[in-house]
């Protein structure tokens, strides 16, 4: 027990020799916390420095004129920036004020007595290793041994932090110039048009609406599909059975593939350098590597598929079929037909705007245009267009579907946006296929009667110039 404190007045003796350790006594009482003393007066609060006087701000400066907006595709330059107005000069700072005096401090309280020393605490946590002394000075390199035999490759350690950039070197001399690369492509806007009478293909160079070839094909040609990558032109020859393979660079004829009976149209996903044939005759799309020329496989679909575009966002091929008035959605990754579409009465031809993801359906019995929604493939709307709608065309860039209406002898303009027909082009007696150039924004229709293409323009909705082609002008395409 804990001796009795030393009577007033008295010193306590000198301490005596500390005995061995008895065995721990429980934990005494914690003595009572000892009086707080009391807070001092807080001392008064200086006086505030007067707020200096807030700088005039700056004028703003103008603002440069807002850059005029290029033709939708190329972007216009950014307006030049106005100058930054000078920002005021900041206010002078106020003087800091007296601090006041500190409050006097509280009388300690008391100091309880110390309780019984508590049973010592488990060990501590060992502490974290010291650091690593510099290595000692390297000793002479002894002669070399023979060589052991080689150990197992030890695991990689850790790439060490990298080292400095070094100062670059000097440069070298300049290297002789290298050999001029090819061409700038000579063979783009260039319309191709396929004369189904005269069994040829006419060639147009776009810039000056003007012929520059003629290339015969098979017998009565109807649809044409341009490969702007590989500049390369197939045509669907509807009465020999194949596609004829022509090369832009040439305009001849390079390669015949055989393909199903009676191929109406044809359709290139550029991307994927895949070929889609619609056979009309026996109900199935072939399928063609483009590299190669040589067929992949044969899709069955509807009853007599005539037109047939890409969606080469989402490789998905739409298939109109004119006698089961429905549209077929093939998958290009596995050549499957994935869902049918019901859509309205014989449906002739079918585009594709992949930047909207929309399928549009010329319905060539119920005078109307069908609109897809390419993510669900459902029925969003149908356009009333003229009689007869045979074939159509889409503007990807401007969101225009320019229908021709072959018994009407016009054109139906779609706005892609609203899905209303906003203006109708006057054509000659025998509308019958639609190429869009989306770069240069005009827009080419083949009259079969006339044996003309006729060029119109894309802002103004008004015809520019007539162009003679072959006999009975069908299937139009463009390489942009």
């Amino acid at each position: 027990m804990p001796f009795p404190p030393a009577p007033p007045g008295q010193s306590p003796g000198p301490t005596g020799i500390t005995g061995p350790t008895g065995p721990t006594g429980p934990t005494g009482a914690t003595g009572a916390t000892g009086v707080t003393g009391a807070t001092g007066s807080t001392g008064s609060t200086g006086v505030t420095g007067s707020t200096g006087v807030t700088g005039v701000t700056g004028s703003t400066g103008v603002t440069g004129a807002t850059g005029v907006t290029g033709v939708t595709g190329v972007t216009g330059s950014t307006g030049v920036t106005g100058s930054t107005g000078v920002t005021g000069a900041t206010g002078a700072t106020g003087s800091t004020g007296v601090t006041g005096a500190t409050g006097s401090t509280g009388v300690t309280g008391a100091t309880g007595s110390t309780g019984v020393t508590g049973s010592t605490g488990v060990t501590g946590v060992t502490g974290a290793t010291g650091v690593t002394g510099s290595t000692g000075v390297t000793g002479a390199t002894g002669s070399t041994g023979s060589t052991g035999v080689t150990g197992s490759t030890g695991s990689t350690g850790v790439t060490g932090a990298t080292g400095v950039t070094g100062s670059t070197g000097v440069t070298g001399s300049t290297g002789s110039t290298g050999s001029t690369g090819p061409a700038f492509p000579t063979s783009v806007n260039r319309i191709y048009v396929s004369n189904t009478n005269s069994n040829d293909v006419t060639v147009i160079d776009g810039s000056t609406n003007s012929v520059i070839a003629t290339v015969p094909v098979g017998t009565s040609p109807r649809g044409v599909a341009v490969n702007p990558v590989t500049n390369r032109i197939y045509v669907a020859n509807f009465a020999s059975d194949n596609v004829s393979v022509i090369d832009g660079d040439t305009n001849t004829v390079i390669a015949t593939i055989p393909v199903g009976t009676g191929p109406d149209e044809v359709a290139v996903n550029p991307i994927t350098n895949r070929l889609y044939v619609a056979n009309q005759g026996s109900d199935n799309v072939t399928v063609i590597d483009g590299s190669t020329n040589l067929l992949i496989t044969t899709v069955t679909v509807g009853d007599g598929p005539s037109g047939i575009k890409v969606n080469t966002n989402t490789n998905e091929i739409y298939v109109a079929n004119k006698f089961s008035n429905n549209v077929n959605v093939i998958d290009g990754n596995f050549n499957t037909v994935i869902t049918t579409i019901t859509v309205g009465t014989a449906p002739e031809d079918v585009g594709v705007n992949p930047n909207t993801n929309r399928i549009y359906v010329a319905n060539s019995g119920t005078n109307d245009v069908t609109v897809i929604d390419g993510n669900t493939n459902t029925v969003l709307t149908t356009v009333a267009v003229g009689t007869v709608p045979i074939a159509l065309g889409v503007n990807k860039n401007s969101n225009r579907i320019y229908v021709a209406n072959q018994t009407a002898f016009t054109v139906s303009v779609i706005d892609g946006n609203s899905n209303t027909v906003i203006a109708t082009l006057n054509t000659g007696l025998g509308p019958r296929g639609v190429g869009i150039n989306p770069n240069t924004n005009k827009i080419y229709v083949s009259d079969e009667n006339a044996d003309n293409l006729g060029v119109y323009s894309g802002p103004s909705n008004s015809a520019e110039t007539f162009i003679g082609t072959g006999d009975g002008p069908f299937g139009v395409d463009v390489n942009p």
